[in-house]
């Protein structure tokens, strides 16, 4: 099982590259750049919110599911919507359903923002 900080680096390495991929892809009108560069930026959220519930003493969670009742049980409200959003727009429908809609970018920036709230919150450990 990945640490805390390992959870980090790779929610941020993810995003770093996710959000290249599906520039480049936008760029050059490549959908299939543009879906792979939306996965890798769900994941980037799944590896956030994966160092914030260890950081809160949880098991790393198995299913979107259950990772959504854990961030329910620590009352972050805001996780958990950026989460729904991510699912939503960036797995559903940007990878899975080819469909990049509008909220993809909105939704690309509001991981960015889980990801560094989920920094500062560990920040002792993941330096």
């Amino acid at each position: 099982m990945a640490k805390v900080k390992e959870h980090l680096n790779s929610a941020e390495e993810f995003y770093a590259l996710g959000t290249k991929e599906y520039e480049e892809g936008h760029l050059k009108g490549d959908l299939t750049r543009m879906r792979e560069g939306c996965e890798k930026v769900f994941h980037a959220y799944v590896e956030a919110a994966a160092a914030l519930i260890q950081k809160r003493g949880f098991p790393e969670p198995d299913s979107h599911g259950e990772r959504w009742e854990i961030l329910d049980k620590l009352g972050r409200r805001r996780m958990i919507e950026i989460g729904d959003s991510a699912f939503l727009y960036l797995h559903q429908y940007g990878y899975y359903g080819g469909k990049i809609r509008p909220e993809v970018e909105t939704t690309m920036k509001e991981v960015k923002e889980a990801i560094e709230q989920v920094r500062k919150e560990t920040a002792y450990e993941s330096r």
